[in-house]
């Protein structure tokens, strides 16, 4: 069962997106290795946004996988211009590929996901609903209604991090290493790519941190994390910590602004 986070989220200040409006979203998905993964995911993602009405472009930004996903992709989705293949030979890294989707997206919204079912399609609809009103939209584990099926100590060990953000940095967000994101393109580009999109999951550390700065108006869609179908998990809490921790030291040291 999802384990039970401590916070409340806050409510919407206007009302959802309504069904059959046509709204054209970009959804970006890094991937390296996620063959098993990423044609259910792409196909449920298609399907689930266009019952719900919105024209959906999904961005696969993948870094040269060896497994056949781009193979897979090609074969099952053919010529269907709601999906874009990008293909990065000589780069690497979830963070810039992250850059790269948001850059390549043609939607005026555009949504970045995990590629392994971490984060649900079943989601994503919800995500996208809360966005009226706000700059953006976290999906969140630590709201109430979210929490992991995949780990238990990951999601203590997460959550516990995510306080102590919170108390280092003033953020006032729950989930601050979620990349389960919603925002108008023209927000993602008027952030530094050299400041933001760099690293691992620091990258939203950083995004989180500078959004408060600015004042963005952000809220919290409640998540549920799932297990992968299959392949290898990139996401080890524990190897990234270290590269956290010191991102969180740099953004306290700096000069306020």
């Amino acid at each position: 069962m999802p384990q039970p986070a401590s916070q409340a989220a806050p409510p919407p200040s206007a009302p959802a997106l309504q069904p059959g409006q046509g709204q054209a979203v970009s959804v970006v998905l890094p991937t390296y290795n996620e063959l098993a993964n990423i044609v259910p995911l792409v196909g449920e993602i298609l399907e689930r946004t266009s019952a719900a009405g919105f024209a959906v472009q999904v961005v696969v930004v993948d870094d040269d996988s060896q497994d056949g996903t781009q193979e897979a992709l090609r074969q099952f989705f053919g010529q269907d211009a709601r999906l874009k293949l990008v293909v990065r030979k000589h780069e690497r890294g979830l963070a810039t590929a992250l850059w790269r989707g948001i850059q390549e997206a043609t939607g005026p919204v555009v949504v970045t996901m995990d590629s392994d079912f971490n984060h649900h399609p079943r989601d994503l609809v919800r995500v996208l609903a809360a966005l009226p009103g706000h700059d953006l939209v976290i999906g969140s584990r630590y709201v109430p209604g979210g929490g992991m099926n995949t780990s238990w100590l990951r999601y203590q060990l997460s959550h516990a991090f995510n306080i102590m953000l919170r108390l280092l940095l003033g953020l006032k967000t729950h989930d601050n290493l979620s990349g389960f994101l919603a925002a108008q393109k023209s927000l993602w580009l008027s952030f530094d790519p050299a400041d933001i999109f760099q690293g691992y999951g620091d990258y939203a550390i950083r995004l989180l941190y500078r959004a408060q700065q600015r004042g963005l108006k952000i809220t919290e869609v409640p998540v549920v994390y799932e297990n992968r179908l299959g392949g290898d998990s990139k996401t080890r809490f524990l190897h990234h910590l270290g590269e956290y921790l010191a991102t969180a030291w740099r953004l306290r040291r700096e000069p306020r602004r």
